[in-house]
């Protein structure tokens, strides 16, 4: 090969491997973005996207009109509810929310939840099933970051809540 094809493929090489750093680098900058990018109440789809990371997640509709993503996580289902919404924007909460439907749960089961899961809180509904909420305020939004960090711990309270609580129902 002659000095002159030689030093042409290796300006060539170099050239195309510049290329495929800017475009490595442009992608770092852009998931870089993603990442420290703040998100809304308002962001429904946003959040949905987010929530179908950990498994089955849709947007519906509730009658007064406000936002809410049905989904399934590990084998259980839950909501998530948009709260202190006007018609359905500018909301000022996310409350996740899951009910399980067993024949009887412990008070005292749910007390031990309720008194080692700070973030969350348990309770019976009016037909003593039992249920488990995680809210979180959303006035100033919050970076996706953080968003996929209350999606990892709810899908553990969801774990731990059906081992510890309903895992012990009758």
């Amino acid at each position: 090969m002659s000095l002159i094809r030689f030093v042409s493929l290796a300006i060539l090489s170099t050239a195309a491997l510049g290329h495929v750093d800017a475009r490595a680098a442009s992608a770092d900058a852009t998931m870089a973005r993603a990442e420290g990018e703040v998100l809304h109440a308002d962001d429904v789809d946003a959040i949905r996207d987010l929530a179908e990371g950990y498994g089955a997640a849709r947007v519906v509709e509730l009658d007064n009109g406000d936002p809410a993503i049905v989904g399934e996580i590990n084998g259980t289902d839950y909501q998530l509810f948009f709260l202190e919404c006007d018609n359905g924007e500018n909301c000022g909460a996310l409350n996740f929310y899951a009910v399980w439907d067993v024949p009887t749960v412990s008070v005292g089961a749910l007390n031990v939840w309720n008194r080692t899961a700070p973030f969350n809180k348990a309770y019976l509904t009016e037909q003593n099933r039992p249920v488990i909420e995680m809210n979180l305020p959303a006035k100033g939004g919050f970076q996706r970051e953080q968003l996929d960090y209350v999606f990892e711990q709810w899908t553990i309270a969801l774990a731990e809540f059906a081992r510890t609580v309903i895992g012990g129902a009758p």
